[in-house]
């Protein structure tokens, strides 16, 4: 799912920007002389800048989704794979195109090679932008197997954050406070469930145990353990939790 959704983010960012780029290209910088050759169509910069535009933008839509999804290749190597074949496609469609423009007067091997090496040059600055700025949130992102998910009894609520930030989970009758670090500070989540069903559920998981009948606590993140007078408490993060005697050795042991 995850994969995906940055699979996404690149399709989007090439479909747009290459058609952007082209189009500042031609229409902005004027390049190849565009302003200098009118069309023997009658058609303006404008019209011809936003048809070359829209052709590669389109070209890349198609192959990036409904194109690559077919392709049983490395996800590493996908976006230079797809942005060939796009850039083939792409420059003969736009060949063709610039021929229309000019009724099929530059329909020539001399011009057709000018579109084969220039082309690519054109597009090379959008599809790399394209790719890392999708590889920056990619890298930014945690990955989904590392988080912690918390579901509501519905289903429908979810929670979700990384194993060395929640704190510890309390129970408010018919449901659980989650208590995690928040940029520094304590923050709160509120879902319905029981916290014996969380205790099941993370049972075979290491960031969560029991302590108290109405807390389940995450042992990396206590940072010491007061046992005065037989009363046993644990300190998380400037919060008092308490420890029932059927678990005190449990904690004293592990501290």
């Amino acid at each position: 799912m995850f994969l995906n959704r940055i699979n996404n983010i690149y399709g989007w960012l090439i479909t747009s920007t290459s058609g952007l780029f082209m189009f500042l290209v031609l229409f902005v910088y004027r390049a190849y002389h565009i302003d200098q050759t009118p069309a023997f169509t009658g058609h303006g910069i404008l019209f011809r800048s936003i048809t070359h535009a829209l052709i590669i933008s389109g070209v890349f839509y198609i192959v990036e989704f409904h194109l690559s999804s077919r392709l049983n290749i490395k996800r590493r190597i996908k976006p230079l794979v797809t942005g060939l074949i796009a850039i083939v496609v792409g420059l003969h469609l736009t060949f063709m195109a610039f021929n229309y423009f000019y009724q099929w007067t530059e329909l020539y091997w001399q011009s057709y090679f000018q579109f084969f090496y220039e082309y690519p040059l054109i597009l090379l600055i959008p599809m790399t932008l394209s790719y890392l700025i999708a590889r920056l949130v990619e890298l930014n992102q945690p990955d989904e197997n590392t988080l912690v998910t918390f579901l509501s009894e519905n289903q429908k609520d979810r929670f979700q954050l990384k194993p060395e930030n929640l704190l510890f989970v309390k129970s408010a009758d018919n449901y659980v406070e989650i208590y995690y670090h928040d940029t520094k500070q304590l923050g709160k989540r509120l879902l319905r469930n029981a916290l014996q069903k969380l205790e099941e559920e993370f049972r075979h998981k290491n960031f969560l145990i029991r302590c108290h009948r109405s807390y389940l606590v995450n042992p990396s993140n206590i940072d010491h353990v007061d046992n005065a007078s037989g009363k046993v408490e644990l300190n998380v993060k400037g919060e008092v939790i308490p420890v029932s005697k059927k678990y005190v050795n449990n904690f004293i042991a592990s501290n």
